[in-house]
């Protein structure tokens, strides 16, 4: 190992060889290398002042409304202000039918359609004239003949008026049921295809509550008639005790053909 040492020395020497561990020479260029480092570096932090900045708060979009009564007297100069040196004074009056039309006429002035002017041909019929023709097998002595139309009745002169009730909405124990009404007082008020809308209550023996007509027929003379006769329809009672049952009737004038 002697003559690696030697070797090591050698080639040191030629300045082959670099000590990683530590350094040659003498230690005061170390330690003085040491102190010039920390007095720099100390000078400069001495005189070097930081300020740690803080968060900086965000400005808050705000807006002051201001309702003021321009209707009131002491406000008066500010509605005079607000309509002299605002757009508000551009509008119009929507009474004021001029400005309307005035608006309708430029915008029609602007998207006029263009005018047709129509001009006129002669047009010659053909020679020889067509002559119009029946379809084959539909000539006049081809057509079969109609079917048979079954018989109609109708009322004699002297009207027969009735009013049949139908049940539109209701539980079951009303079947539906006519009536003749006569009514001499004043025929022309009779109308066949007349409907009255009824709402008729009862209890569970089957006692009719109430009877109303609604609003149509309200002030017609001969609702309360009917309405006295329905009074007395015929329903059928439940097995116990239970609460009211409601219908929504529809009477109908009717002339029927007598026998």
């Amino acid at each position: 190992m002697f003559w690696h040492y030697r070797k090591v020395l050698r080639d040191r020497a030629a300045g082959m060889v670099f000590d990683w561990r530590r350094g040659h020479g003498s230690s005061y260029r170390l330690f003085i290398a040491f102190v010039v480092s920390v007095a720099f570096w100390g000078g400069i932090y001495g005189f070097l002042q930081l300020d740690d900045a803080g968060s900086v708060e965000l400005e808050q979009n705000e807006i002051d409304v201001a309702v003021v009564d321009l209707d009131a007297g002491q406000n008066r100069w500010l509605a005079e202000l607000i309509d002299r040196k605002t757009l508000f004074q551009q509008r119009w009056n929507v009474n004021d039918s001029t400005v309307i039309e005035h608006v309708v006429e430029k915008a029609m002035a602007a998207t006029f359609p263009r005018g047709y002017e129509p001009t006129l041909r002669q047009i010659t019929l053909p020679q020889p004239e067509a002559r119009l023709a029946n379809l084959p097998g539909m000539g006049p002595d081809s057509l079969p003949r109609p079917d048979a139309v079954a018989s109609v009745r109708y009322a004699t002169k002297k009207e027969n008026w009735w009013i049949e009730v139908k049940v539109i909405e209701g539980p079951d124990g009303l079947k539906p049921f006519d009536f003749p009404f006569d009514w001499p007082e004043d025929p022309k008020l009779m109308s066949e295809g007349e409907i009255w809308s009824i709402v008729l209550t009862a209890d569970w023996r089957g006692s009719v509550v109430a009877v109303e007509s609604w609003w149509e027929k309200a002030n017609d003379v001969r609702t309360q008639p009917v309405l006295e006769r329905l009074q007395s329809a015929t329903i059928e009672p439940v097995t116990k005790k239970g609460s009211l049952r409601t219908w929504r009737l529809e009477a109908e004038v009717v002339n029927r053909p007598s026998e």
